[in-house]
């Protein structure tokens, strides 16, 4: 009788904690708004810009004035923010491929991870629903969406 033990699983599931535990920011950018989130900071940065434009044309006069962009801070947990950094490190580590195809670019969002001097990056585009695309977008998703209005296309 012989017995095989291995602690390689072990050693690749710690590697992968540490390296998600070694952040400083991420940014979810979806096709009207973007979250900036800080390790180091209590707050989170978030941007709204309904119609995608930064000017529009107003009728009557045809003159341009500015859009209205919504700014205002976020506020996550600890637990929330190192649940957000799995998330997006498992999505930019191990991309969900689909073959889904949404007309008109519709369902756009791209996830960063950022070490300070190392950024990854995963993108989804024109995927209708991006909360759907994955399990781990869905989590993303539902996070965020109890924080601020996120678009899903």
């Amino acid at each position: 009788m012989s017995l095989i033990l291995s602690c390689h699983e072990k050693q690749n599931k710690k590697k992968v904690e540490n390296l998600n535990s070694n952040w400083e920011k991420l940014e979810i950018n979806t096709i009207s708004e973007k979250i900036l989130i800080s390790k180091f900071s209590d707050s989170a940065e978030y941007e709204q810009n309904p119609n995608n434009i930064t000017f529009k044309i107003v009728p009557g006069n045809g003159k341009t004035e500015q859009e209205k962009i919504v700014k205002k801070k976020i506020y996550f947990t600890k637990s929330e923010k190192d649940s957000l950094a799995k998330y997006i490190y498992m999505s930019v580590t191990e991309p969900k491929f689909t073959n889904v195809l949404a007309t008109d670019y519709v369902g756009n969002v791209m996830l960063k991870y950022d070490t300070g001097n190392t950024k990854l990056t995963c993108e989804y585009n024109s995927v209708g629903d991006w909360s759907v695309v994955s399990d781990v977008t869905r989590k993303i998703y539902e996070l965020i969406s109890k924080k601020a209005e996120v678009s899903k296309n």
